[in-house]
């Protein structure tokens, strides 16, 4: 299902509801802190008889992302997803780890106990994770962790060097063999639209980069004109710095991630997380797993993980 369709399907209108009524407030929270949260919070099902899921919304900051997954998932889950808080505006570039501050504060004013079922697609993932790592310090249980297709932003750094040049080498020789089948088919647009993608999105990153330095050097934040959710997310990841944590980790991994990311079945979460790593290889690519049919292989990994919370 594409964005638009999502937005325009009257199934996701009817799952899509306000994140709390009145009654879920607490009695000393301020009522338009409760109002602020559903700009950026969005809830598929907010009641039902199981303990909710609480989301963290990927790269690109589209609560939306998750609506596949949650038309999936049974009619009494609730299901939670985080975006992108308006009033970071104000702060530059927040960490992950701010993200996951504040995730944890809304999800205890939803839940105030554990055990917690937490789920992260791509950048959703690192934020909670970290979640998880200030819910156990605040002496909660976390049910559930499930990282779905995230690669750990320090996956390259942790490799030896011999094990990087494997990488590059593994890169180089996919690549070549994938523009050495499309030009034999005659795809040459399939060539020249990856270039293009590959050229933009390297000028982008770069462009971000270099933006988010100089406003950063200058104690400014980052004018309106140019800041957007994906650039403050996209900051965050590459500015990462992952906490220890001794829970079980449950990585689903998309079958048709690139062969150079093989050499690591955690994706490089075996670096700082200490607990049990539970690897479940579900059909489809970084994209795809999250809609139909490959949403459902994704749904039946998770399951199990959701009965024992």
């Amino acid at each position: 299902m594409t964005a638009v369709a999502e937005k325009n399907d009257p199934s996701v209108h009817t799952l899509l509801t306000p994140h709390a009524s009145s009654d879920q407030q607490s009695p000393t929270e301020p009522r338009h802190e409760a109002a602020l949260a559903e700009t950026w919070v969005k809830s598929f099902r907010p009641e039902g008889t199981s303990p909710p899921l609480f989301c963290a919304c990927a790269g690109g900051g589209d609560a939306l992302d998750y609506c596949d997954l949650a038309l999936a998932l049974p009619e009494d889950q609730p299901v939670h997803v985080f975006g992108v808080p308006p009033y970071l505006a104000g702060e530059g570039f927040p960490t992950v780890q701010r993200l996951a501050a504040i995730y944890v504060h809304e999800a205890r004013r939803r839940q105030p106990h554990g055990p917690y079922r937490l789920c992260g697609h791509s950048f959703g993932g690192l934020v909670v994770y970290e979640m998880a790592v200030l819910l156990a310090e605040e002496g909660e249980e976390v049910g559930m962790v499930a990282l779905l297709d995230t690669l750990h932003p320090a996956f390259r750094r942790g490799m030896s060097s011999k094990q990087r040049r494997q990488f590059q080498a593994t890169y180089i020789a996919n690549r070549l063999a994938k523009y050495g089948r499309n030009l034999a088919n005659g795809q040459i647009y399939r060539i020249a639209l990856d270039i293009s993608k590959f050229a933009w999105n390297s000028c982008k990153r770069s462009a971000w980069r270099v933006a988010g330095i100089a406003f950063d050097k200058l104690n400014r934040p980052i004018p309106n004109a140019i800041r957007s959710d994906e650039l403050l997310l996209f900051a965050a990841w590459h500015g990462y710095d992952p906490s220890s944590y001794a829970g079980r980790l449950v990585l689903l991994n998309a079958t048709d991630r690139p062969p150079e990311y093989g050499s690591d079945d955690t994706l490089g979460w075996k670096t700082c997380a200490n607990g049990a790593i539970d690897i479940h290889i579900v059909p489809g690519d970084h994209y795809t797993i999250m809609h139909p049919p490959h949403v459902q292989t994704l749904i039946e990994r998770i399951a199990p993980y959701l009965v024992r919370t």
